[in-house]
């Protein structure tokens, strides 16, 4: 349900070269989002909402994982080799700074450079640049403020699914039959991760690949 990774780096540029990350993430959601029409055009992108963390257990089990990683960067074996451990978050400034040019090259140069110096400097540097001045003993010691941390700063994992779920007609919430072809709409089917009836725990790639090979076996059969 849960899913925890271990990155030796996590950027292209030096500051990120220095930096290595133990990322988690809910596999297993219960929260669940919408997507809908705002008008009948094509060329209109739908509205999507994600609705993430709407559902408490979700926002729970993330702040369960922080501080298991928190702990975890406690033990012996860690503790001489991360040092200054810190919550990142995809801030706008990291964005920007990610972006690849000669530019961000160059100012994250001076940075690294400044970072390798004194380990006083380094901590400086991550406290006043990198982070947005919450500590990890900051969050440990207040739920509530971890509970926010939290709703501010996750984000999705890549593969959303489910928004044209596959099954009966007389389901309220289904779109599709078992071919993919959608309820009440003649001559047009869905062969994708959409027609998953509930999203799945993890690596959508493959399974994908077999809705798709199913359907067009379908159709195949249906001429």
């Amino acid at each position: 349900d849960m899913a925890i990774s271990a990155l030796a780096k996590s950027a292209w540029h030096p500051i990120g070269k220095r930096l290595g990350t133990l990322a988690f993430w809910v596999n297993r959601v219960y929260s669940t989002g919408r997507v809908s029409l705002k008008n009948s055009s094509h060329a209109t992108e739908p509205e999507v909402n994600f609705n993430m963390l709407s559902d408490k257990r979700d926002a729970e089990r993330l702040k369960e994982a922080f501080r298991f990683v928190a702990q975890l960067l406690q033990h012996k074996a860690l503790v001489a080799l991360a040092l200054d451990p810190f919550p990142s978050t995809w801030t706008g400034r990291a964005k920007r700074i990610s972006k690849y040019n000669r530019l961000n090259f160059g100012l994250t140069s001076i940075v690294a450079t400044l970072m390798d110096s004194t380990s006083w400097l380094r901590r400086s540097l991550i406290r006043s640049v990198i982070t947005d001045g919450h500590s990890v003993s900051d969050l440990l010691e207040s739920d509530g403020l971890l509970d926010h941390f939290i709703r501010q700063n996750a984000f999705g994992n890549f593969h959303p699914t489910s928004t044209c779920r596959m099954g009966p007609a007389l389901e309220p919430t289904s779109v599709t039959d078992p071919s993919g072809r959608v309820h009440r709409v003649s001559g047009l089917r869905v062969a994708d991760a959409s027609v998953m009836p509930f999203c799945p725990r993890a690596n959508t790639n493959i399974p994908t690949i077999m809705v798709a090979e199913k359907i067009s076996h379908a159709i195949l059969n249906e001429r």
